[in-house]
């Protein structure tokens, strides 16, 4: 539950527009990416396992063990970065949403920046209350459930649209150009890689991972492939990211854009609180140090806690605030940080952490497989960043157009 929570949601909004720029060859590449995602997912946490006495904790403590300080700064700086905007393109989006319905019933008082720092409250009041990964493990439920139920609605109202289209989609077989930025969504959109040490950590028998992991694939999968082929079926090159954005205007699309709402408040704390996790370790004072002070040093620590989280929410407010593009931020996001945390740094600690290691069938195999993998993230997010950073200009050129 926790691994289908963390990673659907906000990237099967995304899906269909990915298919709109790469066309129907990206099944092909939607198929690919989960079962890189699956083969990196499992060799993640076996680097875990790689080290001499303990299980590492992240991608920080992998990094070190493989490539020294070099590679713990990577790992960190990529995670860290993955773990702060995720929840601030989470913000965007909710935001965005509240702010168009309450503009379609007439509270044109309440804009887009007005409704972010709301969002952020909601966000924030669990995070900052949060001790520990048990503590908002009943949230995963109700945020598996909203997906279901946006995947539901969506389908159903592109089917009911389709019913009243004059003139059918217009729909391409494959274009070349737009595949790394495509490849970049759908990566994004697998992309729980981040949280994945944290999940395997917290459950009772991490024996059991992999199994966990292919059932979470393979839910996921089967609901980005429904939602990807109808709505490019229905709206074909005119499939917008967020995809309610191409239903028609009314209680369907409004109701599209309340349940991904709901799943995004639920799921940003997860992303919050692995944040901070190491901060607070780091600084001394998290949960699991509290119980070597005495009074007044816990109380301080439980201070300075709630100080440092608060000022993390801020500040994913203000970017949203200064970067109000949804869909070409989650993709600049996919191609700098996903296809990495995903595809390229799992791999590369991987083969160093196992050069010296007994050498067999299965390890040829996985070494391949891990440079194969390797060398297409890199392709992807080289290619993808400068799609995505052009998009962006862009958006920027039309916001100072308009203003």
């Amino acid at each position: 539950m926790y691994s289908s929570c963390v990673v659907a949601g906000t990237g099967i909004l995304a899906i269909a527009h990915a298919f709109s720029r790469s066309g129907w060859i990206g099944l092909f590449f939607l198929i690919s990416s989960a079962f890189m995602s699956q083969f990196t997912g499992i060799i993640l946490i076996k680097c875990l396992y790689s080290g001499k006495h303990n299980r590492l904790k992240d991608y920080a403590d992998i990094g070190l063990a493989a490539f020294g300080k070099p590679g713990q700064f990577i790992g960190y700086f990529f995670s860290q970065s993955m773990l702060f905007l995720t929840p601030t393109i989470y913000i965007i989006l909710a935001s965005q949403n509240i702010s168009d319905i309450l503009t379609y019933y007439g509270f044109i008082w309440l804009d887009t920046k007005t409704c972010i720092w709301i969002i952020a409250v909601i966000i924030g009041i669990p995070f900052v209350l949060v001790r520990n990964m048990k503590d908002v493990s009943f949230l995963s439920t109700f945020a598996s459930m909203a997906t279901i139920c946006l995947l539901l609605v969506v389908c159903v109202a592109s089917m009911s649209d389709f019913e009243d289209q004059t003139t059918l989609a217009h729909h391409d077989f494959a274009i070349a150009r737009n595949v790394p930025i495509a490849f970049s969504t759908f990566s994004f959109s697998y992309c729980g890689h981040v949280i994945y040490p944290h999940l395997e950590a917290s459950m009772v028998t991490p024996k059991r991972w992999s199994k966990v992991l292919l059932v979470a694939t393979c839910v996921i999968s089967i609901m980005y492939l429904t939602m990807g082929t109808v709505c490019y079926y229905v709206f074909g090159s005119t499939a917008q990211s967020p995809i309610y954005k191409s239903l028609s205007i009314g209680s369907s699309q409004h109701v599209a854009m309340f349940v991904i709402t709901i799943h995004v408040l639920l799921v940003a704390p997860f992303y919050l609180y692995v944040f901070t996790t190491r901060i607070e370790s780091w600084l001394g004072i998290s949960h699991t140090q509290d119980d070597r002070m005495d009074f007044e040093e816990e109380r301080k620590s439980k201070l300075m806690r709630m100080t440092l989280r608060i000022g993390q929410v801020i500040l994913c407010g203000v970017i949203a605030m200064f970067i109000p593009f949804f869909s070409d931020f989650m993709n600049l996001v996919g191609t700098i940080l996903s296809d990495t945390l995903t595809f390229v740094l799992p791999c590369l600690f991987w083969l160093k952490l196992n050069w010296h290691n007994q050498r067999n069938s299965l390890y040829y195999v996985e070494s391949i497989a891990c440079l194969v993998v390797a060398t297409i993230g890199i392709g992807c997010a080289t290619f993808g960043t400068i799609d995505a950073v052009n998009a962006l200009i862009e958006d920027y050129a039309l916001l100072n157009l308009k203003g």
